[in-house]
């Protein structure tokens, strides 16, 4: 039809776009998890100002009509952190150059000193085990000489 105006071909398409946006972006999450994420400012805020977990659960239910049991709730809670925190680090890593320390062959290193180790690593303590040297018998017991002579 001639008289009607088709959406894509309309030179202010993304104004249109934009306004339907702005207007859906004001609805209710359908999902449980899309509306602790929306409310989490104020959640994070009443967590700083000394609000339980289980008060600010009530609230929720209460004001904003999410309906989850606490340890869904809580869950939910702490998987934002976990993605915040990881969200933090990964833009501090970014953001942090790492420079190599300059070593003479003279100075020996600790291997401790050597390996790297992330703040929040699980693997940090195997790593710094396993660069240890291995421990060796005939040094313990001094090659079997009690004396402290070499025998041969």
């Amino acid at each position: 039809m001639p008289g009607l105006r088709n959406s894509e071909n309309s030179p202010d398409w993304i104004f249109q776009a934009r306004a339907n946006l702005m207007r859906r972006r004001t609805t209710k999450p359908a999902s449980k998890a899309g509306q602790i994420w929306a409310l989490w400012p104020e959640i994070e805020a009443a967590r700083a100002g000394g609000q339980s977990m289980k008060s600010i659960h009530k609230w929720l239910q209460e004001d904003a009509g999410i309906t989850l049991s606490f340890s869904s709730f809580t869950s939910y809670v702490s998987r934002i952190r976990r993605r915040l925190a990881a969200t933090r680090s990964a833009e501090t890593a970014v953001g942090r150059v790492v420079q190599p320390q300059a070593q003479s062959r003279s100075s020996v290193a600790s291997p401790v000193a050597s390996v790297p180790t992330a703040e929040g690593d699980p693997l940090a303590q195997a790593k710094r085990v396993l660069s240890q040297p291995k421990l060796d018998i005939r040094k313990l017991h001094n090659d079997g000489d009690p004396e402290g002579t070499n025998l041969i």
